[in-house]
């Protein structure tokens, strides 16, 4: 028998600003429905750690 393996929550240390850029580089690929569902997990996440998004800005 194998021993069971206990599985921990990965919680990485990212900033705020840090937080933003990731998920302001995931939404260049928000066509893609896997990419959107990873956007929007992140964006609830930041919204509960109260990271408020900037507007996209246009390039």
């Amino acid at each position: 028998m194998f021993a069971s393996e206990t599985t921990f929550a990965f919680r990485p240390a990212v900033s705020a600003d840090d937080w933003k850029v990731i998920m302001s580089a995931i939404s260049a690929y928000s066509h893609n429905a896997e990419y959107r569902e990873l956007l929007g997990r992140l964006e609830r996440q930041a919204k509960v750690n109260g990271i408020t998004l900037p507007a996209p800005r246009l390039s």
